[in-house]
C-alpha cells in the first residue's frame, strides 16, 4: 500500500508565525526579500482602508521560471546553501558595497498571506515577466499556484501584489517601523505611498568598542545619546544590528539576563547598538529573536553588561562630584563635630551610594545621610551603616517607597508576627513527618499556635482554655477515658491523650447582653505519627461534638467545630461531615486533614511568602527553632537580660 503525507488547512500561515499575523512584520520581510534581491530601492503602495490593493515592489535580479520554481515554491529555502551568504546585485543598480543576506530559510516570500489568503508575484529578468497567482491550499500542498503566464518585460525585479483583506495597520505606523528597523544605506531606498522613509540613522556617538565574546563571533558596540537621535522610547535598551537590520526589538535584557536597569535615567536617554555578521545562524526565520539554544547568548550579554555599566559610570563623574559636594555642604556644621574616622565612614558611605546608584535623586541620598549621621551617635549604627553601604539600587528605592508609608515600629510588629506564623508552619511542615516526635508536647502546642488555619474565625487571641470549657471536657471525656489520661498541669488541664491521639479544645468568647458566654469552639484531634484517618475517626469525632453541644458550656450552647488531623485518609471516608438534625438546626461539623493538607492551606492564608524568602529560614536548626516557639518564657528573659550585659 503506498502512502502520502498531506497537509492540514492553514499549514503554512501556522509555519511562517508571526509574518501571517503582523502587519510590521509581513512588510519588513518584504523589504529584506527586495534587499537580498540586489535591489536599490523598494516602492510599497500601502492602503488604509480594507479591500484595497498592497504592493511591494523592488529592483532586484528577479526570478526566471525555473528559479522561481526551484525557491519561491521550495518551503524552508536554504538560501546560504543554494546562494551562498552574499547578494547577486544587478550590474546596473550601481552598488559599492557587497551584501550579506538576511534571508536564511525562505519564510519571508509568503509575507503576502498576512493580509489574504493568496497573493500575486509578478517577477521578470531576461526579458521575461512570469506572473503568478498563488492560493493557501492543503492536502497535497500547503499552497498552489492558481495560475501562470508569461509576458515580455525589460530590466528586473519582483512585484507582490495582495488584497488588504485582514492585519491593516496605520501607514504612519508602518513607516516607523520600517525606518526603526534597518540601519542607514544610502545605497538602499524604501518609500511608502511615493515618500521616502529616512532609513535610522544614529548621530549622537558616545563610545565605539569591538568585543570577541566567544569563538569567532566578532560584535561592534556603539553607545549612542538617543535624546540627540530624537528617535522613540521603543529604541532603548540593546539594539542588535546584524548586516544593518534590526533583530526584535531594543531592550536592556537578553535572553531574561538583564544588562542594566531600564528604570533609571542614563537607560532611558541611551540606547547600545550592536553589528554584527556573525550571527546570522542563531536568529529566529521571523527576526523576532535570538533562537532559544543560543548557548552564547548569556556571554554575549555580559560583555555587554560590562560594557554598559563602564560608560555608565564614566559619563555619571561629574554628576556624582555635583550631588556629593551638595550633600556634604548642606551638613558642614554636622560634619565638623563628628570624630575624623566617623566623617570618613560616611564619606564612604555617600561613595558606595553613587557608586551602585549614580542617578539617585538628591533627597534620597540627603534621607540616607541624614539617617548614617543619627546612626553615628547610637551603638547601632555601624552595624546599620555597613547594611545601607551594600543595600542594591533596587532595595533603595523599596526603602524610600517603604519609610514614606510605614514607621519602624508598626512594620516590626507586622514583620514579627508575620515571620512567627511563617516558623510556625516551617516547624509543622518539618516535624509532622518524624513520627518518633512527641506530638502532645511538641505538634500539638504547634498546631494550636497555628489555629487561623482552620478559619479567619480563629484568628483571634479571644480564643484560650475557659473553666467552663475544661469543665465540660473533663464532664464529657472523663466517661470514656482515665483520670491520668487529662494533663494535670495548671497550663494545659484541656488536653486529653489516648491510646492513639491527644485532644484539645479551644473556646471564643462573646457578650450575650451583659453575660459572656462561649460562642464557638475549636476542637484538634491529632493522630498520632503514622496513623490514617478513617470512618470511625470521624465518627468518634461527631461524637464528642454532639456530646460537648448537649452539655453545653456554662450556661451556653456553641457551635463547634472539630478537626481530625493524621498522616493520610482512607479513600473511602469523607472529609467533612455536619452535625445537627437539619441545615437550619446545625450546631457543629467535622473536617478531616493530613498534616500536609495543614502546611499547604497555612502557606497560601500567608500569600505563599514563604516560597518567596525561602532561603531566610533554611539555615534554621529544629533545636533553636522549636525553642523559639515553644521554649520556656522565663528563659528567654534570662537570654534577653544576658545578651544586655
Amino acid at each position: 500500500m503506498e502512502y502520502s503525507v498531506t497537509y492540514e488547512d492553514g499549514f503554512l500561515t501556522r509555519e511562517i508565525g508571526s509574518i501571517a499575523t503582523k502587519a510590521d512584520v509581513a512588510i519588513t520581510e518584504l523589504i529584506a526579500n527586495g534587499h537580498d534581491a540586489g535591489a536599490s530601492e523598494v516602492r510599497i503602495i500601502f492602503p488604509e482602508e480594507k479591500g484595497s490593493l498592497i504592493t511591494v515592489e523592488d529592483n532586484g535580479v528577479g526570478l526566471t521560471e525555473s528559479q522561481f520554481e526551484k525557491r519561491w515554491l521550495k518551503l524552508r529555502y536554504d538560501r546560504k546553501k543554494h546562494q551562498g551568504s552574499l547578494v547577486e546585485i544587478p550590474e546596473d543598480n550601481n552598488l559599492r558595497k557587497t551584501r550579506l543576506a538576511f534571508g536564511r530559510n525562505g519564510v519571508g516570500r509568503h509575507a503576502g498571506l498576512c493580509f489574504d489568503d493568496g497573493y500575486t508575484v509578478e517577477t521578470w529578468r531576461n526579458k521575461e515577466c512570469n506572473i503568478y497567482e498563488l492560493k493557501l491550499s492543503s492536502g497535497r500542498q500547503p499552497i498552489e499556484v492558481k495560475e501562470h503566464h508569461k509576458k515580455d518585460k525589460t530590466g528586473h525585479g519582483t512585484k507582490i501584489k495582495v488584497i488588504a483583506n485582514k492585519n491593516l495597520i496605520p501607514v504612519e505606523e508602518l513607516t516607523e517601523t520600517i525606518s526603526a528597523r534597518f540601519l542607514f544605506n544610502p545605497e538602499f531606498k524604501v518609500y511608502v505611498n511615493g515618500k521616502l522613509i529616512t532609513l535610522s540613522e544614529h548621530p549622537g556617538i558616545v563610545k565605539r568598542t569591538e568585543i570577541n565574546p566567544v569563538g569567532s563571533i566578532n560584535i561592534k558596540l556603539t553607545l549612542v545619546d538617543s535624546s540627540t537621535a530624537s528617535r522613540t522610547a521603543r529604541q532603548h535598551g540593546v539594539a542588535f544590528w546584524l548586516g544593518g537590520r534590526l533583530l526584535g526589538d531594543p531592550s536592556w535584557s537578553i535572553n531574561g539576563q538583564q544588562v542594566f536597569d531600564g528604570r533609571r535615567s542614563f537607560a532611558k536617554r541611551y540606547t547600545v547598538i550592536a553589528e554584527s555578521e556573525d550571527l546570522f545562524d542563531f536568529i529566529e526565520a521571523d527576526w523576532s529573536g535570538f533562537k532559544s539554544d543560543f548557548s552564547a547568548l548569556n556571554i554575549i550579554a555580559e560583555e555587554i553588561s560590562d560594557f554598559v555599566k563602564s560608560c555608565y559610570l564614566e559619563l555619571s563623574k561629574n554628576e556624582i562630584e555635583t550631588t556629593k559636594r551638595q550633600v556634604f555642604d548642606s551638613h558642614k556644621s554636622e560634619l565638623k563635630e563628628l570624630p575624623r574616622l566617623a566623617r570618613r565612614e560616611l564619606v564612604n558611605f555617600v561613595d558606595q551610594m553613587l557608586a551602585g546608584s549614580p542617578d539617585i535623586k538628591v533627597e534620597l541620598l540627603e534621607l540616607a545621610f541624614k539617617a548614617a549621621l543619627n546612626l553615628e551617635k547610637s551603638r547601632a549604627g555601624i552595624s546599620l551603616l555597613y547594611k545601607l553601604t551594600n543595600i542594591s539600587p533596587n532595595d533603595s528605592e523599596s526603602l524610600n517607597s517603604f519609610l514614606e508609608e510605614w514607621n519602624v515600629s508598626d512594620a516590626m510588629s507586622i514583620l514579627a508576627e508575620i515571620d512567627s506564623r511563617i516558623k510556625v508552619i516551617e516547624a509543622i511542615d518539618r516535624l509532622s513527618g518524624d513520627h518518633s516526635v512527641d506530638e502532645l508536647h511538641t505538634l500539638h502546642p504547634l498546631i494550636e499556635k497555628a489555629r487561623w488555619v482552620f478559619g479567619p474565625e480563629f484568628d483571634t487571641p479571644e480564643y484560650s482554655s475557659n473553666r467552663g470549657l475544661i469543665k465540660t471536657m473533663s464532664s464529657i471525656f472523663g466517661r470514656k477515658y482515665k483520670k491520668e489520661d487529662f494533663i494535670n498541669s495548671a497550663k494545659r488541664p484541656d488536653i486529653v491523650v489516648g491510646e492513639n491521639s491527644s485532644i484539645s479544645s479551644l473556646g471564643l468568647e462573646e457578650f450575650s447582653g451583659e453575660i459572656r458566654k462561649t460562642k464557638r469552639v475549636l476542637l484538634i484531634e491529632l493522630k498520632k505519627g503514622g496513623y490514617e484517618i478513617g470512618r470511625g475517626e470521624m465518627d468518634q469525632a461527631k461524637y464528642y461534638v454532639e456530646d460537648i453541644w448537649h452539655a453545653g458550656v456554662g450556661s451556653s450552647q456553641p457551635y463547634i467545630k472539630a478537626f481530625v488531623v493524621g498522616d493520610s485518609i482512607d479513600h473511602l471516608t469523607g472529609k467533612y461531615q455536619t452535625v445537627g438534625k437539619s441545615k437550619d438546626e446545625q450546631f457543629g461539623e467535622v473536617h478531616a486533614i493530613t498534616y500536609s493538607e495543614l502546611v499547604r492551606s497555612a502557606e497560601a492564608r500567608l500569600f505563599s511568602l514563604k516560597e518567596k524568602i525561602e532561603g531566610r529560614y533554611d539555615g534554621l536548626e529544629d533545636g533553636p527553632l522549636l525553642n523559639e516557639l515553644l521554649g520556656n518564657p522565663e528563659q528567654k528573659d534570662l537570654d534577653f537580660a544576658a545578651g544586655q550585659k
